[in-house]
């Protein structure tokens, strides 16, 4: 289940990363491509294509971004990402392990 933050709700969903690279970009290029990626998540939920765009992580050293995504399956993550005109090397399917306490 969805955690509690904004944006559209997306039940039975998995966890994809969009794997990108983008040598040269400028933060200003980052902030509009998150922007668009947001925009069509939202176009596409509002289409009946459950997906979230959750986050994006650029890591500077490698040029390389990593976009993460709650849906059902990977066709509504490539199509959020074809929406906003955003080019990618891979997508993956993702697990998180939050940390466990000792009363667990």
């Amino acid at each position: 289940m969805l955690r509690d933050a904004p944006g559209p709700t997306v039940e039975c969903v998995n966890e994809y990363l969009v794997e990108r690279y983008l040598p040269g970009i400028t933060a200003r290029q980052l902030d509009d491509a998150s922007a668009r990626l947001a925009a069509a998540a939202i176009e596409l939920a509002a289409d009946g294509v459950e997906v979230r765009y959750i986050s994006s992580t650029f890591i500077p050293e490698e040029e390389s971004c990593f976009c993460r995504f709650e849906v059902r399956d990977a066709n509504a993550v490539r199509r959020a990402c074809e929406r906003a005109g955003l080019e990618l090397a891979r997508i993956v399917e993702t697990r998180d392990f939050p940390p466990r306490t000792e009363e667990e």
